[in-house]
């Protein structure tokens, strides 16, 4: 029966994308100052009625009015309140996540609003008819496909009395990639390639300039452009191309590691320092061969293929 009714719950929460917040989606209830205040109504109301003292009725009367609008404007505070969009960005296992969150305000202005997903929160006001952009960080524990889970929109507005709040279970998830371990220079030789044996090392500054990037901790101070540096807007280090090109495939079977896991994350890691130094790389998985290629697109597809790699033993 409780799992029949948590069912229930779990359906009635569940929104697409777009949504807009009504009555339907919202609930409301006194906070812990709220129901202080309502005994001491009630105090004040027992007392009036004790004494019949006309004046302690009116303060009575007065402040349970003024209670009932604070429920009514924490309602209005998230009546018509539209979630565009939720996107959960890749990141590496143990990093956080980046949520982002698109909000717009509808016909009228929003004030000291919440979001909470599981422990990550943030507050935020928006004017009428505008929109507003939220970012969360979302911690990630394990490799693979990362459910959102639920998202919990709230507001106290104004008085703090009563506590209106929409938990909604949106159709995103993240994927989180394997936490890469590094790759020593003995793992860069025992793989299949051409070119130069030493492109996979630190690359060599007896190359030909190619040109300058943000600086990196790793680069040292010796590849810092100070010329470009001087200019503004950080650090930048010199990049070179070396004369040779190589093309290198990460083999599954090649990587001498008993661990399942263990392996998984240093292919991660190679798959990551082939990238940084710019290589043209392939990824040979059971039942899966990526092609030689290089960019982000690359880095992505090897490292999304590492993180669906079924639970091992």
């Amino acid at each position: 029966m409780i799992r029949f009714i948590r069912t229930l719950i779990q359906a009635r929460q569940r929104a697409p994308l777009p949504l807009r917040l009504t009555r339907r989606r919202i609930y409301i209830l006194p906070t812990r100052a709220g129901m202080v205040f309502a005994f001491f109504l009630l105090a004040m109301l027992v007392a009036a009625i004790n004494y019949t003292n006309n004046l302690a009725f009116l303060l009575t009367f007065l402040l349970g009015s003024i209670s009932i609008l604070s429920a009514i404007h924490a309602y209005a505070n998230l009546a018509g309140l539209e979630l565009e969009s939720a996107r959960l960005f890749p990141a590496y296992c143990g990093d956080d996540a980046r949520l982002q969150l698109f909000f717009r305000a509808g016909g009228r202005e929003r004030r000291r609003l919440g979001v909470r997903v599981g422990t990550a929160e943030d507050s935020f006001s928006m004017p009428a008819r505008a929109g507003r952009e939220m970012d969360l960080s979302i911690p990630t524990s394990r490799r693979g496909l990362r459910p959102l889970g639920q998202v919990v929109i709230s507001t106290r507005y104004p008085l703090g009395l009563f506590r209106a709040w929409s938990p909604l279970i949106l159709p995103v998830t993240g994927l989180v990639y394997p936490c890469p371990l590094a790759a020593d220079r003995m793992d860069w030789r025992s793989l299949h390639g051409e070119g130069d044996e030493g492109a996979l090392g630190t690359v060599s500054q007896s190359g030909e300039f190619g040109g300058v990037r943000p600086y990196r901790p790793e680069d040292g101070l010796s590849r810092v452009s100070w010329k470009a540096s001087a200019k503004g807007g950080g650090l930048f280090a010199k990049e070179f191309r070396s004369g040779v090109a190589r093309t290198v495939v990460f083999d599954w079977y090649e990587i001498r590691v008993s661990d399942y896991e263990e392996r998984i994350s240093l292919l991660a890691g190679l798959v990551r320092e082939a990238e940084r130094q710019g290589l043209s790389y392939g990824l040979r998985l059971p039942g899966l061969d990526i092609a030689p290629g290089s960019g982000m697109s690359q880095a992505h597809r090897c490292l999304e293929a590492l993180a669906l790699m079924p639970e091992g033993s």
